[in-house]
């Protein structure tokens, strides 16, 4: 079985598949990665984790994703959560997940990567926990409003680097003085 690239990333309500930004509407996330930069064509599938309330919306994106030349094959995955910022439940609810879909697709043996903008931002820390702390081996992908990449000079899209010794240099500073205390 060959290595298959999987997208996987949280439906949100009213925000894709544009935004208003500064009064005007841009592209969401999904549609900025799958269609406007370096990864569009990269996914051999995607996998649109829902909620029921967001089920309307993920519907209309995926239609809209459909739409984008060399689209990726997008599946909505409609999970249960009573409270979708409650950090603990989001896990539970992820855990049972990836391993439902481990069982029926295998999906651990493929490459998996995270859209981190789309849900709600505790369901955007449970991912970046994940991977952080060994548990998922994810990559990250975050994208940015076309007008702040063009004013940053950053691309639209882009791998996060979760380099936590890296960070540990960037902080050094203000460890060392916490540890005077």
């Amino acid at each position: 079985m060959s290595r298959r690239k999987i997208l996987l990333s949280w439906s949100g309500r009213g925000r894709e598949p544009y935004t208003f930004r500064s009064g005007r509407s841009e592209p969401g996330a999904h549609l900025q990665l799958l269609r406007d930069s370096e990864y569009a064509g990269f996914f051999d599938q995607h996998l649109l984790l829902a909620v029921p309330e967001t089920l309307a919306d993920s519907e209309h994106l995926v239609r809209e994703l459909m739409a984008i030349p060399r689209p990726v094959q997008t599946e909505i995955k409609v999970l249960r959560l009573a409270n979708p910022t409650d950090h603990l439940e989001i896990a539970y609810t992820l855990a049972r997940f990836l391993e439902e879909a481990d069982r029926s697709i295998r999906l651990l043996d493929h490459d998996l990567y995270v859209l981190l903008n789309t849900g709600t931002p505790q369901m955007q820390t449970v991912w970046v926990t994940l991977v952080t702390q060994g548990l998922c081996d994810f990559r990250i992908i975050q994208t940015s409003p076309a007008s702040l990449a063009q004013r940053s000079g950053t691309p639209v899209a882009s791998e996060l680097e979760l380099d936590m010794p890296g960070w540990a240099t960037m902080f050094r500073n203000i460890r060392e003085r916490r540890s005077e205390e």
